[in-house]
């Protein structure tokens, strides 16, 4: 059997991926590391600065704290009904833009009027000032809506749904067609499914970006009982870091709470560590698919 010689700068480049690669998931794996040992040991220890690799002086205070902080939770149920009803409403807008976007010219004579319609929102953007304006001009300030509708339809999940359906053969929705079936038979029923690792890879696109999201809930939400987890997060780790530098006493009360905050930002962790893993496999699949055009 004949084999493909590698070349030297093959070779080379495999090597240096590959070491860029477990060196940038080493860093990774050691900043999440970091967090949990820090949430394990005593106050003591991480003013003093003596937390490395392990757990020093281990004790379970920071996670008690955290057990005792409601608006944590309050913040923890605002993302996950936040994630939920994002996921929802962005995956069925993106699949009712995606279908008819993948139908040919023949069928569909206004179809690139459309995709340009999508694209150009991608170039240009209204601005921070313009979205506020628009929020606000609606009524959801303050509501959970500001945190969804404004991105309800992301453009980028459509392109990479619209190019997954294309490479789809065109003979499945025509014998389907032949069959019968309309297109939301066609659509719900045999084109999704074949769709299931480009919807696995947009929802994990979904809830990662909506879970991790910080900035609309400072932007849009004027009552701290309201934030989202992210942005709780922020207002204990940044605002008050910033706030109090200036007096050591309050610095050093600062430092003390550390172990409590790392706790709250390794449990904020643990949703998406738990998803992720279900659906790494389609993660590949789904991004190469969606990524060419046809």
């Amino acid at each position: 059997m004949y084999k493909m010689k590698i070349s030297g700068a093959r070779k080379a480049y495999i090597l240096f991926n590959y070491t860029f690669c477990i060196l940038v998931a080493f860093l990774c794996i050691l900043a999440v590391w970091h967090i949990l040992v820090t949430s394990f040991s005593g106050k003591a220890a991480i003013m003093g600065g003596l937390v490395t690799l392990w757990p020093v002086d281990f004790t379970f205070d920071n996670y008690q704290y955290v057990i005792k902080d409601a608006q944590f939770f309050y913040s923890f149920f605002v993302s996950v009904k936040r994630t939920v009803l994002a996921l929802i409403i962005q995956m069925f807008l993106t699949v009712m833009a995606a279908y008819p976007l993948s139908i040919s010219k023949n069928k569909f004579s206004t179809r690139q009027f459309y995709v340009w319609f999508f694209m150009i929102t991608m170039i240009f953007h209204g601005g921070l000032i313009p979205s506020y304006i628009v929020v606000n001009n609606t009524g959801l300030i303050n509501t959970i809506w500001s945190l969804i509708l404004p991105g309800a339809v992301p453009v980028f999940n459509v392109i990479l749904l619209q190019n997954y359906i294309k490479t789809l053969p065109d003979a499945i929705a025509e014998s389907a067609s032949i069959d019968g079936a309309g297109h939301w038979r066609t659509l719900f029923q045999i084109i999704l499914p074949l769709c299931a690792p480009s919807l696995a890879t947009l929802c994990l696109f979904v809830a990662v970006g909506n879970w991790n999201a910080w900035f609309d809930g400072m932007l849009y939400i004027n009552d701290n009982a309201k934030f989202p987890l992210q942005t709780y997060l922020r207002t204990l780790i940044v605002e008050v870091n910033m706030d109090q530098m200036s007096d050591a006493e309050d610095l050093a009360k600062l430092v003390a709470t550390t172990g409590a905050n790392t706790a709250k930002i390794f449990i904020a962790m643990v949703p998406i560590l738990c998803v992720y893993p279900f659906v790494q496999k389609y993660f590949v699949k789904g991004i190469v698919h969606g990524s060419v055009k046809e």
